[in-house]
């Protein structure tokens, strides 16, 4: 099974974070898997090395997933991997701009677990 070798995880819930990890490594588990509770923190991550995957919350205070998405653009940052949006919404305008918008791959409902991070294989 291919899989990532650095998956970056943005999102303010610490217990996501450690459930999607959980998860993430069940099935990449030499993958090095990167939180940030933070999405300004993120993006300046990812202006110093790109990640395989990343995974991105939506509702976050600050920066939610939809500004971090045009920071990213307007940092002129090249985006060359899956953004999968990560989100407990069922907002079906959340959805359906998730699946529109050009840097996103998809739209997955939380909670993330390992029969959806095998999906990730095969979008």
């Amino acid at each position: 099974m291919s899989g990532f070798d650095k998956i970056f995880l943005v999102d303010d819930d610490k217990i996501f974070l450690l459930t999607a990890k959980f998860s993430l490594k069940r099935v990449f588990p030499e993958a090095e898997i990167q939180s940030f509770s933070n999405a300004e923190e993120a993006i300046d991550r990812l202006l110093k090395g790109k990640p395989d995957l990343l995974l991105l919350d939506l509702n976050m205070p600050v920066m939610d997933g939809w500004t971090f998405l045009e920071q990213l653009e307007q940092r002129g940052s090249a985006v060359n991997f899956p953004i999968y949006i990560v989100s407990s919404s069922i907002d079906p305008a959340d959805i359906n701009r998730a699946n529109e918008h050009s840097h996103v791959m998809g739209f997955i409902e939380k909670p993330l677990d390992e029969h959806k991070v095998k999906a990730l294989l095969s979008p």
